[in-house]
């Protein structure tokens, strides 16, 4: 037991998420193993453990995977007849599904004056907040003492050496126009959850403008959040950045499908 909780513990430091299938109820008979019996499915479909095997094992896994996927936890149950592959003993188990994520990551292109106060209230949630930026003057330690990682040079070419995955949120908030357009064809390219960009009315229509001309996916281009930011009539750097993060919270909460403010029509 002991050794799962180590993997679940090593798969979390390494931002990978996970799933615990747990037998939480048993008949005394029956069924080959019992009560708090456990199973760790990775994302990758590895396992470790066991709530013994067969068929309903295979079927535990795929809530697994399942599980890991939609992150809603389940309750199972599973009976063990005379079904082909089965056992024919006759019991039956209950089985609790919970999945966990890995850590989130919050990569923003830019460390400009929406950056500092954006990162702080990104690790303030427990994110894992990584700056980009090719002018070391604004991207170094001394400024942001309180982020996990700083790479200093073409946003492009970092963001596709750190390969984001659904784990990943970019913020695109750059010194340049035409860094925040390369920086968002390489997000939509890579498989992070959100992206977003500060943006006016003008500059979001040019921007999905040159991205269809592109031949970008109307379903990559939905992903786009922009502008940025819950409606609060947030004017300075601070509340710009809560905007950004009370919409970020409210889509990790479900409270909102997509973003509301995004008119496809452009």
């Amino acid at each position: 037991m002991d050794d799962l909780f180590l993997k679940a513990f090593e798969a979390a430091q390494k931002g990978k998420s996970y799933a615990f299938a747990t037998i939480i109820e048993s008949t005394l008979k029956g069924t080959p193993r019992k009560t708090g019996a456990k199973m760790i499915v990775f994302e990758d479909g590895s396992m470790s453990g066991s709530i013994g095997g067969g068929r309903n094992e295979r079927n535990a896994h795929l809530e697994c995977i399942k599980a890991i996927k939609t992150q809603k936890p389940t309750t199972v149950t599973y009976k063990f007849d005379e079904r082909p592959g089965n056992s024919i003993c006759g019991g039956k188990i209950r089985v609790f599904i919970e999945p966990f994520a890995g850590k989130r990551h919050f990569v923003i292109c830019g460390a400009g004056h929406i950056a500092l106060p954006l990162s702080a209230f990104a690790k303030m949630l427990n994110y894992k907040v990584s700056i980009i930026d090719n002018r070391p003057e604004f991207a170094n330690k001394k400024r942001f003492p309180h982020v996990d990682e700083i790479y200093v040079g073409e946003h492009v070419e970092i963001l596709k050496r750190i390969k984001p995955t659904k784990e990943f949120y970019i913020i695109i908030v750059t010194q340049g126009y035409e860094n925040d357009f390369n920086c968002l064809q390489a997000a939509l390219r890579s498989k992070a959850s959100y992206i977003g960009f500060i943006s006016s009315k003008v500059k979001k229509i040019k921007f999905i403008r040159r991205l269809r001309e592109k031949n970008f996916p109307e379903k990559l281009i939905k992903k786009i959040n922009a502008p940025m930011g819950l409606k609060i009539g947030a004017q300075t750097p601070e509340e710009i950045s809560i905007a950004i993060m009370a919409e970020i919270v409210a889509l990790n909460n479900n409270a909102l499908e997509g973003s509301l403010k995004f008119n496809y029509q452009y």
